[in-house]
């Protein structure tokens, strides 16, 4: 459907396609520019997301459920995906950042059903954006997503060199650093502050300073942000 329409334009196609794909009408709104600037630049459009039907299936009932055929497409390193989940820092994300955005769907909903849920997403992201780099060597990926999902570097973000790694060791050079991470007129709340200040980091306490991850690389806003919502500035 993607290069379909890339080919021609027909962007009432893409829609059609896209909402009977389950994608929901405010999703294809908040993307739409996007799609109108990818067809008129020519710029290929990649597929990142699980098919509804698995997301659901995950949420519902864990990852084990999801389709074998289509998990084994969307985790091509399922060793490197397992032992992620293991890692001190990763679970500093976890439980402080990840597992924030957690509210229950219904009785049966539990945050580990949430957990499963979303980082099935955030591989299948991953996933998909490394295969297509490490094929094309020279080529610049950009990757839009919720904030949630990429805020302290161990989203999306934050799987994508493991997997180039995984994908193409004898010549792969993307590092963490070849990742650059961008959060668009954040507020205080997306990067969970109570306060009025953007929280900038997690894992500063003596217990987990070893694993301390920043919000991100950069904060990009449209116009000056109010001076009391940058507590001092981000070291590179």
């Amino acid at each position: 459907y993607l290069d379909s329409y890339i080919a021609t334009g027909d962007l009432a196609m893409l829609v059609s396609s896209l909402k009977e794909k389950g994608v929901s009408e405010t999703i294809i709104d908040v993307y739409r520019p996007l799609l109108e600037y990818s067809h008129a630049k020519s710029l290929k459009l990649l597929a990142l997301s699980p098919e509804q039907e698995d997301i659901r299936t995950a949420r519902a009932k864990g990852l084990q459920y999801v389709d074998p055929d289509r998990r084994t497409a969307y985790v091509v390193d399922p060793n490197g995906f397992i032992a992620l989940s293991q890692q001190p820092r990763f679970r500093v994300y976890a439980d402080r950042s990840l597992l924030k955005d957690y509210e229950a769907m219904n009785n049966d909903d539990s945050a580990g059903l949430f957990f499963a849920e979303r980082i099935l997403v955030h591989e299948t992201a991953a996933g998909v954006a490394a295969q297509y780099a490490v094929q094309r060597p020279d080529s610049l990926v950009f990757l839009v997503a919720p904030t949630r999902d990429l805020r302290f570097l161990q989203g999306i973000n934050g799987r994508i060199a493991r997997l180039c790694a995984f994908l193409n060791p004898e010549i792969n050079k993307v590092t963490d650093n070849a990742v650059t991470t961008i959060l668009l007129n954040p507020s205080a709340k997306e990067t969970l502050s109570k306060t009025n200040y953007l929280r900038l980091e997690i894992g500063t306490g003596p217990e987990t300073l070893d694993y301390q991850s920043k919000v991100a690389d950069y904060l990009w806003f449209s116009s000056m942000p109010k001076v009391n919502m940058i507590p001092r500035l981000m070291n590179g």
